[in-house]
């Protein structure tokens, strides 16, 4: 992405958080998703939560790239929708 590019897409990001923060939907699978991690957690070991964690980080660091594509993605489709150069 470029800089400007980055700059909206944390603009966005920053503007449109608090809004999922009250989002009956979001809320829920959020506190599912905490319940699962906490009940998953409480079993294992030290080492096996050292390695949840990075696998988690790097499953986050995915998510992070695929929402950048499609945000770059539809940055390309309103170009051609409206014949910006």
């Amino acid at each position: 992405m470029t800089e400007l590019q980055e700059c909206l897409y944390q603009y966005i990001s920053d503007r449109q958080y608090p809004a999922l923060q009250k989002d009956e939907e979001y809320m829920s699978a959020q506190l599912i998703r905490n319940e699962a991690e906490n009940v998953l957690s409480a079993g294992l070991t030290e080492e096996q939560k050292r390695l949840f964690s990075q696998y988690m980080d790097e499953e986050n660091h995915l998510v992070s790239l695929e929402l950048r594509h499609i945000f770059q993605e539809t940055l390309r489709i309103m170009q051609s929708l409206f014949h910006f150069p």
